[in-house]
């Protein structure tokens, strides 16, 4: 008989790309969106979609129930909420309280999709936060969340996911895929000293249901593809546009600058995205290795332009 897996957060790149995963791998999925949000991803028999708050547990009870497996994507990521008990309420709170429902009702495996932020950037799962992250509300209350959700690995299975940058089907260039749309509709594009570690989200959801299929009860899973700096980033996607760009080193001082001067704005009361922890971000080289997935789950993320 096919499992059944609830998976929150349906309406997002991510969670899109885990229930067409779940649903080519042979699982029963139900995803979760919230009033007014749609899903844009396959519809097969095997996908039922519901309007249901995460965080609402009279909403969520029945919804886990009818489950064998939770995969808990939805999150708030807001990089401009500047009161970190919103952040708990979302990122924490739910978590505690789906991850307490989880336990009533017998479920076998408890996913939580975290961020690896929460991991020091130049290390392994081991490593701990690094500045500026220390500083993120979002990958706060995200260390928070997954902590609180190891806590339950002797109750049920429980496997953490840390995936780095995601980019690709069902992203918008409003999320992470602006970067390509920055690209491509800019003759100048101005780089950051830093990097990232950049996994196609395909892969990535790919990489959480082995973690989900194999991973250990109470560990921690970088999912990540390669690391790049953000000038040897913007160059291959220019290539892969076949456009030619000028391509701008902008120096340090100048981004901290205008991050005090975010900081500055959000003092007066105006929301910025623009801060000093946000541009220290830039500024870092923000890179991590997929050893332990490969080693434990036997994944080995294909290359983001690979053809």
């Amino acid at each position: 008989m096919k499992k059944s897996v609830l998976v929150t957060g349906a309406n997002g790149m991510l969670a899109t790309n885990i229930i067409e995963g779940l649903a080519r791998a042979g699982y029963r999925v139900i995803g979760t969106v919230r009033k007014g949000k749609s899903y844009k991803g396959e519809k097969t028999p095997d996908i039922n979609i519901v309007e249901a708050d995460f965080k609402d547990e009279e909403s969520m009870a029945p919804l886990v129930a009818r489950c064998d497996i939770i995969f808990h994507v939805a999150a708030m990521t807001s990089q401009s909420e500047k009161n970190y008990e919103v952040f708990r309420k979302v990122n924490v709170d739910s978590t505690k309280m789906l991850l307490d429902l989880s336990v009533a009702s017998g479920i076998d495996t408890f996913v939580y999709v975290s961020t690896a932020n929460t991991i020091g950037y130049g290390g392994a799962e081991e490593a701990e936060m690094k500045y500026p992250f220390t500083e993120s509300f979002y990958a706060m209350s995200k260390k928070e969340a997954e902590d609180a959700a190891i806590s339950y690995s002797d109750r049920m299975k429980v496997v953490v996911v840390n995936p780095t940058f995601m980019v690709g089907k069902y992203g918008t260039d409003k999320g992470s895929n602006r970067i390509f749309s920055m690209v491509r509709k800019s003759a100048v594009v101005f780089c950051p000293s830093g990097g990232k570690n950049v996994i196609d989200v395909s892969e990535a959801a790919r990489g959480m249901i082995l973690a989900m299929e194999k991973g250990q009860t109470g560990s921690r899973y970088l999912i990540c593809g390669r690391n790049y700096h953000f000038i040897e980033l913007f160059r291959k996607i220019a290539s892969e546009y076949g456009v030619r760009r000028l391509f701008v080193r902008v120096p340090g001082f100048l981004l901290r600058l205008a991050g005090h001067l975010g900081d500055l704005l959000a003092r007066c009361g105006i929301a910025s995205e623009v801060s000093t922890v946000n541009i220290s971000m830039l500024l870092a080289d923000n890179f991590y290795t997929t050893d332990k997935a490969e080693r434990e789950l036997g994944f080995k993320p294909h290359d983001l332009f690979e053809k």
